[in-house]
């Protein structure tokens, strides 16, 4: 069994580019710590830095074929740490950023749990009321508040007159305001 504790850099190099897996282990054990090190350093986290570090020594060992090429493997290895915390560290900051702008923008929406509820029962409600109307006075309803076609608009597609339009709205009003008046209680009290 060979001793590759007395290999030099170049050496392991070879054999590592040879797919000597020892000579890996060998090549693993005495940067890791020192790597480890390094990089927690740079971003003060342990973990995340035990991540980079395995990411550099799988390549390693993916690309062993081109370790030979490499003149200095511990200057290398360095390098390829500090532009893996720089990764870290600039998603980082965008990831922060973003947070930072969707909590300004919540801020400055000042939408509460309570409000969101309401609306959702709001909708849930005037669903329910929608349901309870006849079927052409829903249409001419929905093709007014959803589609905002205008009361000449809806005449001329259903072939009424602008009268009939205009009552149909006026009674399909009055049924959806008798289903929200308990809605319109709770908005107020919210807003207290």
């Amino acid at each position: 069994m060979k001793n590759y504790n007395t290999y030099s850099e170049k050496e392991l190099q070879n054999a590592i580019a040879e797919g000597d897996l020892q000579a890996f282990n060998e090549f693993y054990n005495r940067y890791v710590d020192n790597l480890i090190h390094f990089v927690h350093g740079k971003l003060d986290d342990l973990e995340e830095s035990k991540d980079i570090v395995q990411e550099i020594f799988v390549t390693i060992w993916r690309e062993k074929e081109a370790i030979t090429l490499i003149n200095s493997i511990s200057s290398y290895l360095y390098r390829i740490a500090i532009n893996k915390s720089l990764n870290i560290f600039r998603r980082g900051k965008i990831e922060a950023k973003y947070i930072a702008s969707l909590g300004d923008y919540l801020a400055n929406q000042q939408v509460t749990l309570e409000e969101i509820s309401l609306e959702e029962e709001q909708e849930k409600t005037l669903q329910n009321a929608l349901k309870e109307l006849p079927e052409k006075m829903r249409l001419i309803f929905e093709l007014r508040y959803y589609k905002g076609k205008s009361n000449q608009e809806i005449a001329d597609l259903l072939n009424i007159s602008i009268q009939t339009v205009s009552t149909q709205m006026k009674r399909a009003l009055k049924i959806i305001r008798k289903h929200t008046q308990i809605l319109v209680f709770m908005a107020i009290l919210i807003n207290l």
